[in-house]
């Protein structure tokens, strides 16, 4: 697939890594709608790229997610590339120990992380499959998975979203293939984003930068690097990249 010829939608542009996807594909020719909760963050993302698009949408709210990909279609006329980068990082254990004895899970975090995680994605590969399918766009998916989908002590709901998504990918791929439409996957270790600095204090991921045989973590452009593979290369369909520095968890 050639970027310079692509209309590509991304979800959580505004910052981290889906930012720096945005700018990639742009300054590739790629013509990039990016999609944010953070109106103020794709302001400033616009006025850094006033060629790419920008829509204000949660990507959790099925019918925002459909009215925006609408005007997206709209506005381009086709859509070429998801890239399903949107997502909520929260560490908790299942049972803690609190004030009075021990507490369990929030109900209201989970639901959170679920819902951005994977609901969301489910959502916007819908809305964005439909498209391609109706139009016979050769497109691809690229959703964004983790370390954590193989299971990470004190992430239930981030490990599962994770590794939910990682089913909904090759499920995808064997559904869409048959239409020349690709699903792929990557799930990064522990990249050096504002994201993960907020997520995880500086002892705990300095002890896990440690276990990373590179001793050190994954950079936004090694991520940026990795995608623009999976989406130029026209026979990577249905499998994970985990991009991790052989992290294992």
């Amino acid at each position: 697939m050639k970027i310079n010829k692509s209309i590509i939608i991304i979800t959580g542009a505004a910052n981290g890594i889906g930012k720096a996807l945005a700018l990639n594909f742009a300054s590739m020719g790629g013509k990039v709608a990016a999609i944010d909760i953070s109106s103020s963050g794709l302001e400033k993302l616009k006025q850094k790229v006033p060629s790419i698009e920008i829509y204000n949408c949660d990507i959790s709210d099925g019918n925002a997610v459909q009215q925006t990909v609408d005007k997206i279609y709209d506005n381009f006329k086709t859509i070429d590339i998801l890239i399903n980068n949107a997502g909520v990082m929260h560490s908790a254990p299942v049972v803690k120990m609190g004030q009075n004895g021990f507490d369990s899970h929030d109900y209201g975090e989970w639901d959170k992380i679920i819902s951005v995680n994977l609901t969301g994605y489910f959502y916007m590969a819908t809305a964005v499959l439909n498209k391609m399918v109706t139009d016979r766009t050769k497109g691809v998916i690229v959703n964004f998975s983790s370390i954590s989908a193989n299971g990470n002590a004190g992430q239930s709901a981030y490990a599962a979203s994770k590794a939910a998504v990682e089913a909904l990918t090759k499920t995808w791929a064997k559904e869409f293939g048959y239409f020349g439409i690709r699903s792929v996957a990557i799930a990064p270790g522990f990249i050096d984003t504002e994201g993960t600095h907020e997520a995880i204090n500086d002892a705990t991921l300095k002890s896990w930068e440690k276990k990373v045989p590179l001793k050190r973590l994954g950079t936004i452009e090694e991520v940026v690097n990795a995608v623009s593979m999976m989406v130029t290369n026209d026979y990577f369909n249905g499998r994970v990249i985990q991009l991790d520095g052989g992290l294992v968890i």
